[in-house]
């Protein structure tokens, strides 16, 4: 019998080994790759969003003679000042429904009152 020299040997074994392992490694490198870019856009997604979260809210809490002071080049970059455009937007409906209101109870106080209407009792008794 012929013996194998241990080199021979370790050669075998790599390659079994290779074997066994490639297609473990290769479903792993097909399983990252499709599924790494919509979770790294979803990421990218999210870390935009409370990025500017925290942008707004930084720049909220800078006081105003600071930002007039700031450089044009810094300023650009801030986000602006959201108006509160629903605030107003309901104080404006609610001023509008009190305006209607006081109309109303001003025709009806305006209005001349109602006239009685003859029943037909009252002409029979006239008779």
């Amino acid at each position: 019998m012929h013996r194998k020299s241990t080199a021979e040997q370790l050669r075998d074994d790599l390659r079994d080994l290779v074997d066994a392992v490639v297609p473990d490694v290769e479903s792993a490198v097909h399983s990252v790759a499709e599924k790494a870019p919509p979770l790294i856009h979803h990421g990218r997604a999210a870390a935009v969003e409370k990025g500017t979260l925290a942008a707004t809210s930084l720049a909220r809490r800078i006081p105003d003679p600071v930002r007039d002071r700031l450089p044009d080049s810094v300023t650009d970059h801030l986000p602006a000042p959201q108006r509160r455009r629903g605030r107003a937007l309901l104080v404006l409906a609610l001023i509008g429904l009190l305006g209607a209101g006081a109309a109303v109870a001003a025709r009806r106080r305006q209005a001349p009152p109602p006239r009685p209407v003859p029943s037909d009792l009252d002409e029979e008794s006239r008779a």
